[in-house]
């Protein structure tokens, strides 16, 4: 199924989920979940409701493998996937699941009737009610309501020359330094903003950077030793955990 960005708050989900049950490629994931044998779907299903921690995309992989020897890791991306799109619609998520359901009924025509029924059981199951899954969706709309998203940044060192009046020759030149950073808005638009900055705020960007990074250390350091759970998000990982 190819990666799209569905920003909730315009259309109602109901308008989303029609649209989602006869998109071709929900349509070939929900082929996968079809596929599952019976026993291997009972088994994943129960080993999802007993999960009672945080579930990342990297956790949720390695549960799915501990069932599904074959095709594992597509299952995962499709049960994550899918969860992100019902735990982020704009109502309760078991409401989200019977808009789902509903619109699955009556517009995937594609499936038979009986797979359809079938298919919304599944889901139900693997993407609505699993409780680590509520967990971590919970914490990653928390991370991406905070504004904007900083997506990128670089400071490019440049060289601006100083010509004489008939710009013949170059009497001298400047070096600058400009911030360039690339983000995205709440509500998913891209922009770029760029700033000239001094040497003096490069040196202080740098202890301000070292700073942070250590109260972040420390205050992961406190959490953990109140055994207290990180969920593991983009805004929670390092480099060095990815």
């Amino acid at each position: 199924m190819a990666t799209k960005k569905l920003v909730f708050g315009g259309p109602p989900f109901s308008f989303l989920a029609d649209h989602l049950a006869q998109d071709a490629d929900f349509l070939e994931d929900a082929q996968h979940i079809l596929e599952l044998d019976e026993d291997a779907y009972l088994r994943l299903a129960t080993q999802l409701a007993k999960a009672d921690t945080f579930l990342s995309r990297s956790d949720l992989g390695a549960l799915v493998g501990t069932v599904i020897c074959e095709g594992s890791d597509r299952i995962a991306s499709i049960i994550y996937r899918l969860g992100g799109i019902v735990h982020d619609a704009d109502m309760d998520v078991m409401d989200a699941m019977d808009a789902l359901s509903k619109a699955i009924v009556e517009k995937a025509e594609t499936l038979e009737p009986q797979k359809r029924r079938t298919l919304t059981e599944r889901l139900r199951r693997l993407i609505a009610e699993p409780t680590g899954l509520v967990k971590q969706f919970k914490a990653r709309q928390l991370v991406v309501a905070i504004g904007a998203e900083l997506d990128d940044f670089q400071i490019i060192c440049d060289i601006r020359p100083i010509f004489d009046q008939k710009h013949e020759r170059i009497e001298g030149a400047i070096p600058l330094a400009t911030l360039r950073m690339e983000y995205s808005t709440s509500d998913g638009d891209s922009a770029v903003v760029e700033l000239r900055i001094t040497e003096k705020q490069i040196v202080k960007f740098g202890e301000k950077i070292a700073d942070a990074s250590l109260k972040l250390r420390m205050i992961k350091e406190l959490l953990a030793s109140h055994n207290v759970t990180i969920p593991r998000t983009k805004a929670t990982i390092t480099e060095d955990e990815s």
